[in-house]
């Protein structure tokens, strides 16, 4: 069996040690599913990083992609997780993908909404982002609001919306998360909280946008977004941070940025 060292792992990622069943092989990420619901991504190099994630080499990552059939069984053995012809080992390195707060935060100047990308649900996100906001973002931004104040809201109603392996209501929500935790209006209690009332959040969306969502309310989020933050908070390198932002996934970056924007005219004024 040939072996394949990742080059990192997330600390926030799964215990390998469990059941795990092969849940979507892409052109830049596999994903594995566990029987209680825990996503583990395999990210090939160069693509990003979530917090439930280990990253693989490129040529790695092709060679694992091609010989996959689609009904390999994961299997976890000591040291790693066998799939395919392959011998995935435990990441030796780990790096937090945890969201770091500082008080006084800079804002995102309005001038960077004004871009061409299009959201899932809104066109454009210049024309999404415009105040004021269409009759849905604005209740979607009132349930934040409620939410942020501890008010009991379920966000089933809300998620699954729009197309993608992450629903664009999903990214627009992960944004807004991104937005509480920058400014400071979550923590680790609140968080813990947020999706209190929600129930089931499998019932309404995907295993990998709830993964990403649960998360994101915990103050991890996906390196890119990370990235965006930094520079945002340091002014420095930002058309960079959010080109690579735009870049995800279909309309994934314009969507969370368009959430992230929002959150912040709720928690600042």
């Amino acid at each position: 069996m040939m072996i394949i060292r990742p080059l990192m792992g997330s600390q926030q990622s799964a215990d390998f040690r469990q059941s795990w069943q092969l849940s979507g092989v892409w052109r830049r990420s596999i994903n594995l599913v566990a029987e209680g619901g825990a996503l583990l991504t395999l990210h090939r190099q160069g693509s990003g990083f979530s917090p439930g994630g280990w990253v693989i080499r490129s040529h790695d990552f092709d060679a694992l992609r091609a010989a996959l059939s689609g009904s390999d069984i994961p299997l976890a053995v000591p040291g790693g997780i066998a799939l395919g012809p392959y011998l995935l080992r435990q990441p030796q390195r780990r790096c937090s993908l945890q969201i770091t707060y500082r008080p006084h935060a800079p804002r995102l100047a309005p001038a960077w909404m004004d871009r061409g990308e299009e959201t899932g649900l809104f066109g454009p996100l210049m024309l999404a982002a415009s105040l004021p906001l269409c009759p849905e973002l604005r209740q979607f931004r009132h349930c934040f609001f409620s939410a942020l104040a501890g008010l009991s809201t379920d966000w089933r109603q809300w998620l699954g919306k729009g197309p993608g392996l992450t629903p664009s209501h999903d990214d627009t929500l992960t944004g807004m998360l991104l937005a509480a935790w920058y400014f400071g209006a979550l923590n680790k209690h609140s968080g813990h909280r947020f999706f209190d009332y929600s129930g089931n959040l499998e019932q309404a969306t995907t295993v990998v946008s709830v993964s990403y969502l649960r998360y994101a309310a915990l103050g991890y989020f996906a390196s890119p977004l990370l990235h965006f933050t930094h520079a945002l908070r340091r002014q420095e390198r930002l058309d960079a941070a959010i080109n690579s932002l735009l870049a995800l996934g279909h309309t994934s970056g314009a969507d969370t940025l368009l959430g992230f924007w929002i959150g912040q005219q709720i928690i600042e004024g």
